[in-house]
């Protein structure tokens, strides 16, 4: 994407300002937009982002025009596309298209790499700021832009951001002199812990001997509860032998059962009930047999019946060859009455057209008039000759008399213009030696010109008007329009920075109101004992203590007492409310961070106030010493400073107008003076006695001119006149030979039937009687054609019937109709055999699928025969069904044997029947009954012995919770081994987290050291070219956690950034912006390249250098300088290979 026009609409003090980057051509776009300071070219490049990204809320270039009204529109080049934005400062629907449509911001944001608006300016819109602070960044691999550097290849820079957060969570468990780290806390609760077993610890031992009572009472109720378990394992054992024994048994009979069915199929693969549909289809099948069988024999018989006869098979074909006769023979019974009535009439018309020709006679032969259309077109053109000849003969007679008349008429003329004999004076002598005809527009530009001027000095005064106050003259301004310009941009600031400040000022009041609102509903709702308080209640104890050491009586006793259960209360609560407390601090502290940023801000508003208030100061006196009111602002004072500036130069020049036209003044003043002797009156100025002098000068010419032009017109006249007469004589000739002609050509084709006047006003008669002639001849010939046919349809219709044994009727049509119904009774018994014919077919292919049907059946029965043994007759269905029935009930039979089985197994926990047998081999149902009887007894007693044990050891957790406050301190114990357990696991994490993100950036170093990113060889190059050698590489070095960038020079020494001059830093990052350009590009994404005067730092090698990589940067893309400096776009022109486009401001 390209910039081919930028449209300042109205953006800081710019309106309608437009700048024309024309097409790239061979791939060379590099420009320069060069201007003095505070003309624009910051705003310029401020522009360009707002256009790709929008207005901020709080825009610093709303200066002039109220951000309303802001616009910045441009075209843009995307892809060879020529596309037309606008951007608006409006919440939504900012972006709009040349017709104001809204678009989408996507059709903007789409094509700028996804880089947000503070990545563009870090990355490619460099000015002092953001080349530094950008570059510091990209140098020590901070940011996503930073990262781009130390890429080694795709898929390396993600993996960063995976370290980065592996570090953070690193952190988060312990980080050196880290308060808030997860270690730190739980140290700090070990610590808490220990110190309050400490304080508790007074009847440890008691505690710990009645917790050894306790353990032991335990493990007699295991060892009580483990016999017990035992004995009803055993019982659930004997049970279950108990179960199994009767199952054996159905075991026995069902492998009984099915040993006769050993050859039989395990499964059927086919659902007996098929056997039923395949007995119902067989008898289907054999019924349908036998019924197409009997069909078929009617269908022949029927066929045998149907009678046909050939010859009249072939009437119909000889019908259909006079089917066209027939239809003649229709229309001429329609239409021959009505040809005969067309002969009649054409031949009326042709007697009428006979007596508009005049022949009235009714024995002329009427065809003998009727002429072809090559006789009628000869008449045609002989008339026409005719009439051409005589219309001729008229125009030469009347030219004849007209030119006769102009002869007199120019004698005329000459005798009366003939030139008088007195002398007059000869102002067009005068004229010429003047040069009146350059003087008089000179004089009349000299006049306007220098009316132009007093009236745009008028205007430029009057423009300096201001609050009512008018200047009648120019005074002069006691302040530059520069001072006036800092005066405007520095108080803009300020109130862009006082609004700014205020905001921030609020945010941080709110914020501290937020916290000190959030510390108050925390303490009410958790109930907490602020630090206050338990200071509070520590103090009322020691003073307690205090009053009792120096008393030692009761009452002071039991106010010790009281305070000191007071104190412990509170520890307690505070202990139990821990993290609310931390959360509580937290809070406050965070209220005094916030209000102590409050003030700070006030003190910052206080300062902006006061510098506001000395400029509006400054612009007050500087506006009293001209005159105007002290309430100007200083936006207004620069829009004064250059009305005033205007108005000076044009005082200045009305003055260089008035010098420069004086001499042309002066000749003017000497042509009037000279006119005014010889006009026959006063001129009153030059413009009326030229035109005076211009008229007499005109007369006088006439006057010569016309007495001229009449001789010359009275000869030329002379000369016309016997030439017309000659031709006219000629014309008079034609006209009589073409009458000849046309007289001898009517009596050759018509004789004397017709005189040729009667033809020499219109040949239309001789046309209409063609006309109806040849519509009387195509009549009679058509009837002709219709009587013919009708006999000849007659003749043969008639012997057709004759032949097929048929006597003629009264008419040929009556007879064709007759023959017509002979030959469709043929056709229609015809057609009845072709149907009993495909019914037979129909029937015969019926009878051959029923049969491959039957055929299919038994072919079925018999497959499903083979898989039973022993059946008596293969094809019989029934017989099979009953066999197929007896095996469904064996497969039955061995499913549950599986079944039973498989519940024998489960109750054995055995895992064949085999060892089932064996287990239950020895057993009886009456021996299993006599052992659960003895296991019941066994069985009780140790629920008795598990009864006991249980009450010791509840007694010993009684008398362990007899013992006061020892249960806290085991709960702090157990509390304590948690917490180093959990510290334990914090250290272990932490040590896996750190060793982890060491190895993997250990090993990303190594990778990128042996594949150095395109990035950092590209910025190699160009930093070695811009410091002409003095840096020729560049390598990276692992600075704690992350990389930085270091440049060598030609001795081995390597240097930091921040260890360079500024020039050279420039340089390096410059170069790196170079290189990320670069890399965009190669990605396919081209953005406008912009540098505001970063090269200030540069000595003149440098400086050439810088604009080298400028050009190579407007060969890939588009390159725009922005600068102040005349020597930059010299020094631009002359190293560049394809020199800049400047555009000044």
């Amino acid at each position: 994407m390209r910039l081919q026009r930028l449209s300042l609409d109205r953006f800081g003090h710019f309106t309608d300002r437009h700048f024309d980057f024309g097409s790239a051509s061979d791939g060379h776009d590099f420009h320069i937009i060069y201007g003095p300071n505070e003309t624009g070219k910051t705003t310029t490049m401020e522009a360009v982002l707002r256009l790709f990204y929008g207005f901020p809320l709080r825009e610093g270039y709303a200066f002039k025009h109220p951000r309303n009204n802001l616009q910045v529109s441009a075209r843009l080049d995307i892809d060879g596309v020529l596309r037309d934005f606008t951007r608006l400062p409006t919440r939504s629907g900012s972006l709009v298209d040349a017709t104001g449509t809204p678009l989408p911001e996507a059709a903007l944001s789409a094509h700028l790499a996804g880089l947000s608006e503070e990545d563009y300016r870090r990355l490619l819109c460099l000015d002092d700021e953001t080349i530094e602070r950008g570059g510091e960044e990209i140098a020590n691999a901070e940011g996503d832009i930073g990262r781009l550097l130390f890429s080694a290849a795709a898929g390396v820079a993600d993996l960063s951001t995976v370290l980065d957060h592996v570090r953070e969570r690193a952190d988060a468990l312990w980080k050196k002199r880290g308060r808030t780290t997860r270690m730190a806390e739980l140290k700090r609760a070990l610590a808490d812990v220990e110190k309050e077993i400490k304080d508790r610890d007074v009847t440890a031992s008691a505690w710990k001997a009645l917790k050894k009572d306790l353990r032991k009472a335990q493990e007699a109720e295991r060892e009580a509860r483990k016999t017990r378990d035992a004995l009803n394992l055993t019982k659930a054992r004997m049970e279950a032998q108990r179960r199994a024994l009767p199952l054996m048994g159905e075991i026995r009979d069902l492998e009984q059962a099915i040993a006769s069915f050993a050859s039989y199929p395990d499964h059927l693969d086919f659902d007996p009930e098929r056997l039923i549909e395949l007995n119902r289809d067989s008898g289907l099948a054999t019924q349908n047999i036998a019924r197409l069988t009997e069909e078929i024999a009617n269908l022949r018989e029927n066929r045998d019946a149907v009678a046909l006869d050939p010859k009249r098979l072939e009437l119909s074909t000889a019908l259909a060859a006079l089917e066209d006769l027939a239809a003649r023979d229709r229309t001429a019974q329609l239409d021959l009455d009505r040809r005969e009535d067309e002969r009649r009439a054409a031949e009326a018309s042709m007697k009428q057209a006979a007596w508009d020709l005049g022949v009235t006679s009714p024995d002329v032969d009427l065809q003998g008039l009727v002429l072809s259309g090559a006789d009628i077109a000869s008449l045609e053109s002989a008339r026409e000759a005719l009439r051409e000849a005589i219309s001729q003969e008229k125009i030469e007679a009347r030219e004849t008399a007209e030119l006769k008349e102009r002869v007199i008429a120019a004698t005329e003329a000459m005798q009366d213009g003939a030139p008088a004999d007195e002398e007059r004076p000869q102002v067009a002598d005068i004229l010429l030696r003047f040069d009146a005809e350059t003087l008089a527009p000179a004089y009349a530009a000299a006049q306007q010109a220098i009316a132009d001027m007093k009236i745009k000095a008028r205007r430029s005064l009057a423009a300096l008007s201001f609050a009512g106050v008018t200047f009648d003259h120019l005074t002069a301004c006691p302040t530059s329009r520069h001072q006036a310009t800092n005066w405007a941009e520095r108080h803009q600031d300020l109130l862009h920075d006082l609004r700014t400040t205020t905001a921030k000022r609020d945010e941080h009041l709110e914020d501290a109101e937020a916290r000190g609102a959030q510390a108050k509903s925390l303490a009410r709702d958790a109930k907490l004992i602020s630090d206050a308080d338990a200071e509070d209640l520590r103090a009322r104890r020691d003073a307690r203590w205090a009053e009792h050491l120096a008393a030692l009586d009761r009452q002071t006793a039991a106010d010790f007492h009281e305070a000191m259960q007071g104190h412990d209360i509170a520890a307690e609560a505070r202990l139990a409310q821990s993290r609310e407390l931390a959360q509580l601090r937290e809070i406050g502290q965070a209220e005094a961070q916030a209000r102590a940023r409050a003030a700070q801000t006030d003190k910052r508003l206080e300062t902006l106030r006061e510098e506001r208030t000395n400029i509006e100061a400054s612009v007050s006196a500087a506006a009293a010493q001209v005159g105007l009111p002290d309430s100007i602002t200083p936006a207004e004072w620069l829009d004064w400073r250059r009305s005033h500036e205007a108005a000076s130069e044009d005082a200045q020049a009305l003055r260089d107008t008035e010098e420069t036209n004086q001499s042309t003044l002066q000749r003017a003043d000497a042509l009037l003076a000279e006119l005014a002797r010889t006009l026959p009156f006063p001129p009153t100025d030059l413009t009326g006695a030229l035109a005076a002098a211009r008229r007499q000068a005109e007369d006088d010419r006439k006057q010569t001119d016309a007495h001229t032009t009449a001789e010359a017109t009275l000869r030329q006249a002379q000369r016309d006149l016997a030439r017309r007469e000659e031709r006219y004589a000629k014309a008079f000739k034609a006209r009589e030979d073409t009458k000849k002609t046309w007289r001898a050509l009517v009596h050759d084709l018509l004789g004397v039937a017709l005189p040729p006047e009667r033809l020499e006003a219109s040949l239309e008669p001789l046309r209409a009687l063609r006309e109806h002639e040849n519509t009387r001849a195509a009549a009679g010939r058509r009837i002709t054609t219709m009587q013919a046919d009708q006999k000849q349809f007659t003749q043969e219709i008639d012997s057709l019937a004759r032949a097929h044994g048929q006597e003629p009727h009264a008419t040929a049509a009556k007879t064709f109709a007759a023959l017509k119904t002979l030959a469709e009774k043929a056709r229609s018994a015809t057609e009845t055999g072709r149907k009993l014919d495909t019914a037979i077919e129909t029937a015969e292919a019926d009878l051959v699928e029923h049969k491959d049907r039957q055929n299919a059946i038994d072919q079925e029965v018999a497959t499903i025969a083979m898989l039973f043994p022993d059946t008596t007759t293969p094809g019989d269905i029934g017989a099979l069904r009953e066999a197929a029935i007896r095996t469904q009930k064996a497969i039955d039979n061995r499913a549950a044997l599986a079944k039973i089985t498989r519940q024998v197994l489960a109750e054995l926990g055995t895992t064949d029947i085999e060892t089932a047998r064996a287990q239950l081999a020895e057993s009886s149902v009456a021996a299993l009954e006599g052992e659960l009887d003895s296991n019941r007894s066994d069985l009780a007693h140790a629920e008795d012995e598990l009864t006991l044990a249980i009450q010791n050891r509840t007694a010993a957790e009684y008398a362990l919770a007899e013992v006061k406050g020892d249960d806290t301190v085991a709960e702090l114990v157990e509390q304590k081994a948690t917490l180093e357990l959990q510290l334990e696991e914090a250290a272990l994490e932490h040590l896996e987290l750190s060793l982890g993100h060491h190895l993997a950036s250990d090993a990303i170093r190594r990778y990128r050291d042996s594949h150095r990113s395109g990035m950092l060889t590209a910025t190699e190059d160009c930093f070695a070219s811009l410091t002409q050698g003095a840096y020729p590489t560049l390598s990276t070095q692992i600075d704690k956690e992350s990389e930085i960038l270091l440049a060598v020079d030609g001795n081995g020494v390597s240097k930091r950034a921040v260890e360079m001059s500024k020039g050279t830093r420039f340089q390096l990052y410059l170069a790196l912006r170079a290189a990320a350009h670069e890399q965009l590009v190669a990605q396919g994404t081209r953005l406008p390249f912009f540098c505001d005067d970063i090269f200030e730092t540069f000595d003149e090698a440098r400086t050439s250098a810088a604009c080298r990589v400028m050009e190579a940067i407007g060969g890939r893309g588009q390159a725009i300088y922005l600068t102040h400096h005349c020597h930059v776009v010299e020094i631009a022109k002359s190293v560049c290979v394809t020199p800049p486009v400047i555009h000044e401001l």
